[in-house]
Formats: structure tokens, sequence, C-alpha cells
């Protein structure tokens, strides 16, 4: 397999992993390239540094604990948007072969948007899983959301060839998630109907 297409595998994943959770996959991207296990391009590679691992440590925890709360986990993610954003341009841009074979810029405005968009599908859920769950089932889908993110920096990293089935498995998984939540949502809708 051309070296050119595992990066843009690899990029899709970790822009993809931004997301989900929006530091996890940098702290963890910087570990892999501080222990030598993943070569990042210039000047993304400062992710490694000691000073950015330390920030995005405690990044990585404030966010882990405010979004398990209800209600604080939107205003959260409302608010990190543009981090989001910011943390999937670096993640695509970082991979060494889409620099040499793809412009800078485009390679950022790809990260954006592929960050962008998995981050707006998680925001538009997240209040449905609160209506539906009254809030008991935030923590859950949260900490689902970290584990897929840590899955998709690992599986980019490692078998970046999967990526593809990762995407397809996460997609049909958001739909089972989609219509568990509606058929709780009119199935309240309708015992309230009945009960009248």
């Amino acid at each position: 397999m051309a070296p050119e297409l595992l990066g843009v595998a690899s990029a899709f994943g970790l822009a993809s992993a931004a997301g989900l959770n929006t530091t996890l996959p940098l702290l963890l991207v910087g570990l892999l390239s501080r222990f030598g296990a993943l070569s990042l391009a210039a000047p993304y590679d400062a992710v490694g540094s000691d000073i950015a691992l330390v920030g995005l440590g405690l990044l990585v925890a404030l966010e882990l604990a405010a979004d398990k709360v209800p209600g604080l986990d939107s205003l959260v993610q409302a608010i990190q948007w543009p981090l989001t954003l910011a943390a999937g341009a670096i993640l695509f841009a970082s991979q060494q072969s889409i620099i040499t074979e793809v412009s800078p810029g485009l390679a950022v405005l790809v990260g954006v948007l592929t960050a962008g968009g998995v981050h707006a599908l998680r925001t538009a859920v997240r209040p449905a899983v609160t209506a539906s769950t009254l809030g008991l089932g935030n923590a859950a889908v949260s900490a689902i959301e970290d584990l897929l993110s840590t899955g998709l920096v690992v599986v980019a990293v490692l078998a970046p060839l999967l990526i593809p089935a990762a995407f397809v498995a996460l997609a049909l998984a958001g739909l089972l998630l989609v219509r568990q939540i509606a058929r709780r949502m009119l199935g309240r809708g309708h015992g309230l109907g009945v009960a009248r």
C-alpha cells in the first residue's frame, strides 16, 4: 500500500478522533511522538514537547470531568468548537506524508472540516441523550466517546487501513443510538398520551 494512502487514512482517523474528544487525541499523539512511535511534521511535532504534554494533560482532565455532567457538557462542547477545529487541523496536517504530498493549507482545511463534522454530530446528539435519559445517560455516552476517540487514534497509528471500516462501524453505531433515542422519546410521548 502506498505510504501516501496510509498517511491520508491516518490523518482522517486522527482528525475524526478530535471531533469526539478535543484534547485527548492531541495528548495521545504527543505521547506517541515523544516516545518515537509516531513521526510528526514540523511545526506540529511541538505537541510532543514537555510544556505541550503538561498543558494537554490538564486540559484532558478538565474535559473528561466536565463532559460527564448533564448541561455542562453541552456548554463545554459549544465553547470547544473552535478548539476542536484547531485540534483537527493540527492532527490532520501533522502527518508527514500529507504535508509532502498536499499543500499544508489544504491539509489544515480538511482537518478542520473532518473534526468539525464529527463534533457537529456529537453536539447534535448529546441534547437528545440528555432529554431521553433525563441526563442519566450523559456520563456513559461521554465515556463511550472517549473510548472511541482513543480507539481511532490507536487504529490511525497502528492500522490506518482499518480507518474506513472504523468509520462505517461508527456510522452504524450512531444510527442505532439515534434510533434508540427516538424510540424512547416517542415511547414517552405515547405513554403520556395514554395517561390522559
